[in-house]
Formats: C-alpha cells, sequence, structure tokens
C-alpha cells in the first residue's frame, strides 16, 4: 500500500493489526515514523500496543516510557486498551499513570471547545455541523478533508472539536452532557439553517445520533459514519421522537458496530423514522473510500422532502 498521507499509514498499521501482523505493522510504523513526527504521539503509543501483543508487557511498558520522556501522555481511557492487557495490574505501570493524569489534568484545565466553520459562496442550501471521533480533532485536519468539501455545493460546513481531552491535540465526546451543551453553544452561534443535518464519525456520530433522536438539539437530519453507540442509549428514544426525524448510517460489514447499526437504522424504520442504511463490504471502523465525493448527494437525499 503507498502512504502518502497519515491516514494511509493508520489505515495499514490497523489492518495489519486486525490480522494479528504485529511486527510487520510495528516495521512499517519504524520505516514511515520519520514522515510523521507532529504524529509521535500516536506513534509512541501505537508502538507501545503492538509491542505488547508481539513481545509481552516489558517491550510495551518502553515504548509507554519513551513517550513520557517525549513529553506525551494519555488518557487513563487509553491505557485501558485492550492490547495493553498484559500490563494491567503491573505496579511498574503505576507511575506512568500518575505522571499521565498530572499532565491531562493541566491540559484539560486549558480546553476550551473549538468551532471551524467553512462559508459557501452566496446564500448557503444549509448547515452540516459535524464531530470528530474519539481521539481526533480538527486541529491537525484528520477528518476535515471528509467534510469540507460539501461547501462546494453550497453548504455552510461547521466542525466542532471537544473540550474534553484524551490526549494532546486529541479528544473525545465521553461526558455526554457536556458534549451536548457545547453543540447546542454551536447551533446557537451559527444561527437558524434550513436545514440543518447533524453529522460525525465513530463517538461523534453517537452524539449527533443521540441529539437528534432525543431531541435534545433542534436538527431533525443526522449522518452518521461508523457510529459508536450503546443501542440501549437510542432504541428506546425512538417511541416519543419527533416525526420529522430522518437518519442516515454510513458503516462497514467489519465494523464492531455493524450489528448494532444494521438494528437502529431496522427500528427507525419500523418506527415510521426513515434511515438509510449504506453498508461498505469488507470496511473497518473507518471512512469508507470516496466519502467526500458522495458527501452531497447524501445530504441531497437527507434534505428532500418527505413523501406526503
Amino acid at each position: 500500500m503507498e502512504i502518502r498521507e497519515f491516514v494511509d499509514l493508520q489505515n495499514e498499521v490497523f489492518r495489519l493489526h486486525a490480522v494479528g501482523a504485529y511486527r510487520e505493522a510495528l516495521a512499517v510504523i519504524d520505516r514511515e515514523a520519520g514522515r510523521f513526527q507532529e504524529r509521535a504521539g500516536d506513534l509512541y503509543f501505537w508502538r507501545a500496543c503492538l509491542t505488547c501483543l508481539a513481545d509481552g508487557a516489558d517491550a510495551g511498558l518502553r515504548w509507554l516510557q519513551a513517550a513520557a520522556d517525549e513529553g506525551h501522555w494519555y488518557h487513563e481511557r487509553m491505557l485501558n486498551d485492550p492490547d495493553l492487557a498484559a500490563l494491567r495490574g503491573d505496579p511498574r505501570l503505576e507511575p506512568l499513570v500518575k505522571l499521565f493524569r498530572e499532565r491531562r489534568e493541566a491540559a484539560q484545565a486549558l480546553a476550551r471547545p473549538v468551532l471551524r466553520t467553512h462559508e459557501t459562496e452566496g446564500a448557503p442550501r444549509g448547515l452540516l455541523l459535524a464531530l470528530h471521533g474519539a481521539g481526533s480533532g480538527f486541529e491537525q485536519d484528520l477528518e476535515s478533508p471528509y467534510w469540507t468539501p460539501a461547501t462546494e455545493t453550497g453548504w455552510r460546513v461547521a466542525l466542532a472539536q471537544s473540550s474534553q481531552v484524551m490526549c494532546p491535540g486529541r479528544y473525545f465526546w465521553g461526558d455526554r452532557q457536556r458534549a451536548l451543551e457545547e453543540v447546542r453553544a454551536h447551533l446557537d452561534r451559527l444561527g437558524p439553517h434550513d436545514p440543518t443535518v447533524l453529522a460525525g464519525f465513530s463517538m461523534g456520530a453517537g452524539v449527533a445520533m443521540y441529539g437528534v433522536l432525543s431531541g435534545a438539539l433542534p436538527p431533525t437530519r443526522f449522518l452518521a459514519v461508523a457510529p459508536a453507540f450503546r443501542p440501549d442509549d437510542l432504541l428506546p428514544l425512538l417511541a416519543a421522537a419527533r416525526r420529522d426525524i430522518k437518519g442516515c448510517i454510513v458503516i462497514g460489514d467489519r465494523d464492531w458496530q455493524y450489528a448494532n447499526a444494521r438494528a437502529l437504522a431496522a427500528a427507525m424504520n419500523e418506527a415510521g423514522l426513515p434511515c438509510e442504511l449504506e453498508v461498505h463490504p469488507g470496511l473497518g471502523h473507518e471512512y469508507p473510500p470516496g466519502f467526500a465525493a458522495r458527501l452531497p448527494e447524501r445530504l441531497t437525499a437527507l434534505t428532500a422532502a418527505r413523501p406526503a
């Protein structure tokens, strides 16, 4: 696979990880790491996970210590990754957990929600507000290119970055109430748009779906890419949900949330809330190829008038 951008490296490493080719994944990182120094924190963490799986706790611990020595830190949520199971309960990890927690708390005290707005020429056709996935953000533009092309077809695009810090430059939506309050404030700031589509990837998609289905947020349209959610959080909302809600879920059949997504889409349609399920064969937990090119088509379908 040709690796041109960091996302290409991420996809290749994750592909090799999925088939248990841990040393091959490490070799790819070693070969390409020099090109992506700005993502050193990710590369240290991936190496810790991969070496922990391949060679055990000692190897994984060495990479986490190397990350700490370079000033990096990770949320405890990340340290609970199943790939680091060999380190669970290891007393040697405790000083690092304490150090990472102190660094995270210092960063969290300074963090603020961020909104990046991309305008279109003339009056907009509508507003697309997108939320990033867990451990991501819009500062380094990993996810931005998937959404901003909608401006070329007349959409005003806003990218919301959470204030909840996961590691340096990376954010997540772990506190849902706080997430909803931030998104609501962004919508108030942006002003009314008809239509408005609330969108997102992974955890961000889960927040978008909850906000629409619960009525906690004003939009009645959602576009969810590889949504990460608990069915017990969303399914009970359908009976009392607004009747003009419409959704689209884009997911791969190798995504760990695929079964949940199918069940939710089916339940929404059964409840009279149209939801298209767009399935990509062979795709894992990621954006499908060509997502940005088909984005205007999805937005048009989502915002078309429902049949009488």
